[in-house]
């Protein structure tokens, strides 16, 4: 999808932070470039450390929505725990 569908969907699921999916919580949506040298984790990582990088996402022309879990495991571990937004609305029987 492209950054501005990327935007915009996130925008309408924000909502979902703070629903439990099984034993995790939804931490974080957030609209993921890809792109070959950065995953989806190292996005996370960036993003939450406030680490610098091209916030911007105009270098980017594809995106995928990420879904954070378990924002205690990354702040105990540095782990990021992350679904697909897809995966999570089949999860939660959203329809789009």
């Amino acid at each position: 999808m492209t950054r501005i569908e990327a935007f915009d969907k996130t925008t309408k699921y924000n909502y979902l932070v703070g629903k439990k999916i099984g034993q995790d919580v939804i931490a974080a949506i957030m609209p993921i470039p890809i792109t070959p040298n950065l995953s989806v984790e190292q996005m996370f990582t960036i993003a939450l450390n406030n680490l610098p990088y091209d916030k911007t996402f105009s270098n980017f022309s594809e995106f995928r929505i990420a879904v954070m879990l378990n924002y205690q495991q990354f702040l105990d571990k540095g782990q990021v725990i992350w679904k697909d937004i897809n995966e999570v609305l089949e999860i939660l029987g959203i329809e789009e």
